[in-house]
């Protein structure tokens, strides 16, 4: 074969982090193929490589690099590479990938194989050659598989970290934030403040936990909300039904206390007395802050069914046997206007006010800047994901492996999130000038400040207001604790 005065491109993999580390593999790939070049007058012009990715698939950014460079370049291509398995060790995708590299102009070049000869025998030999780095990738997996089964019988997770949970010298241990939250969220399904798993999507601890990873917040579904309340993990317990394992005593501890893990499975199996059917969280503000006093649990909230409308009401859903409430029912607008008799009981000292008035002024600076600062950092992301978003679009254009196409979807997907995400934390310059007269209001008319205000900020009233739940007796609001400075 005639290569002179030929350009050409090195590529060069290897799958495992250590390889990288300790500098094998990569070096001498590369080395071995430039000396090819030289002694064939092969003028190198690129390489490309990829660090620590296997080559069971195609999604390596160093193989869609070179490709993109071929399409591109549009001009009689060497792509040389050390072996065949260097490339794929898929038998599929490596003849998919020979296809496309040939059709944008490549010429296979691989030290150890005639990759490019028309002879029967150097194509058999080629089938092979793949068709047996296919089986020992394949080989090489069962005996990890084997080794991780054992492993996890012995009671060690080795798996990506559930949310919440990180690993500490190979343990699971809980992270510092996302625990403290998820701990939050099993004890209130426990006790009653959310009538569904739909409802937990609302509340301010799911809506705070953030993927360690991106830093981002996760996209809250019902799937992913019954994935957290189901999680053994949580109570030091593995199950992995695709190895067959279940209730392995796991090495690390658990943050969930095993009684609330149960109680919350028994309502999640609807083994507990079911609640009434949805209603939307704004149609009852107090939902979750108003409590029984006989059997301490949370009220319920529901409609019910007159001769030509439907009447609104808060009710204790215990059964008589352990409840001895009456009445059970309380009809809501009478709930809300004892509450609202208890806001305007709260009115701060003129002193206090002045205080506040100064406090405010300072923390609307600090906020104002803080808002600042956040819309710069997400204009500055909403600028690289769309980057991401075109360098995806421009492989989807090139790929017809359907796990490939589903992959870079989904990454496109989960971009488009992010992004929508980001333009959600907006905050514009009025919602900051509305800041101190809003919370004036809050400090001088509570009662007002919370008939104006959406379900999420009337939450955070109650809790600015009130330390605990307020108690429920005799169909009336009891004595209510409140916070300081009130």
């Amino acid at each position: 074969m005639n290569t002179i005065n030929k350009e050409g491109v090195i590529y060069t993999r290897v799958s495992s982090l250590k390889q990288v580390t300790e500098g094998h593999g990569l070096d001498s790939q590369y080395s071995a193929c430039m000396s090819y070049a030289k002694q064939n007058n092969i003028e190198v012009i690129n390489s490309f490589q990829d660090k620590a990715y296997s080559g069971k698939t195609t999604d390596r950014p160093g193989l869609e690099n070179l490709i993109l460079f071929l399409r591109k370049r549009k001009t009689k291509t060497m792509v040389i590479f050390d072996t065949v398995d260097r490339l794929s060790r898929n038998t599929e995708d490596y003849f998919f990938l020979k296809m496309k590299i040939k059709e944008y102009g490549g010429f296979l070049i691989s030290l150890t194989d005639d990759l490019e000869s028309s002879k029967p025998i150097d194509q058999l030999k080629e089938t092979m050659v793949i068709a047996f780095a296919d089986y020992d990738r394949k080989r090489n997996l069962q005996r990890v598989n084997s080794r991780m089964r054992e492993r996890v019988k012995a009671g060690y997770w080795l798996h990506k970290p559930p949310v919440g949970m990180l690993f500490k010298d190979k343990i699971l241990v809980p992270d510092e934030s996302n625990s403290k939250l998820i701990k939050k969220i099993y004890e209130d399904f426990a006790l009653g403040r959310y009538i569904s798993l739909s409802s937990i999507k609302e509340s301010p601890e799911a809506q705070q936990l953030i993927n360690m990873k991106t830093g981002k917040p996760y996209k809250l579904s019902v799937r992913f909300i019954r994935f957290i309340l189901t999680n053994k993990l949580y109570i030091g317990i593995i199950d992995y039904p695709n190895w067959g394992l279940r209730n392995i005593a796991a090495t690390h501890k658990g943050f969930i206390e095993k009684d609330i893990f149960d109680q919350v499975q028994k309502k999640i199996k609807g083994k507990i007395r079911k609640t009434y059917s949805f209603i939307k969280a704004d149609e009852f503000p107090l939902k979750g802050d108003l409590e029984c006093s006989s059997c301490s649990k949370k009220l319920t909230a529901n409609f019910s069914k007159g001769r030509s409308k439907k009447y609104p009401y808060y009710r204790c859903d215990s059964s008589q046997d352990v409840c001895d409430l009456s009445p059970k029912n309380i009809p809501r607008d009478v709930m809300h206007n004892e509450f609202l008799g208890l806001l305007k009981n709260v009115r701060i000292k003129k002193e206090v006010l002045k205080l506040a008035d100064k406090i405010m002024e300072d923390t609307f600076s600090k906020r104002s800047n803080h808002h600042k600062a956040i819309r710069n950092q997400n204009k500055s992301k909403i600028e690289e994901l769309e980057k991401r978003k075109a360098l995806q679009l421009d492989k989807l254009l090139i790929t017809s492996n359907r796990s490939v196409v589903k992959a870079l979807e989904d990454e496109i997907e989960s971009i488009d999130w992010q992004t929508k995400a980001l333009q959600g934390y907006e905050v514009r310059s009025d919602d900051m000038e509305d800041f101190k007269i809003q919370a004036q209001m809050l400090l001088s008319q509570p009662d007002k400040a919370w008939v104006e205000a959406d379900m999420k900020t009337k939450k955070i009233i109650f809790d600015f207001i009130f330390e605990d739940s307020l108690k429920i007796c005799d169909g009336k609001i009891g004595t209510a604790k409140y916070s300081l400075p009130y």
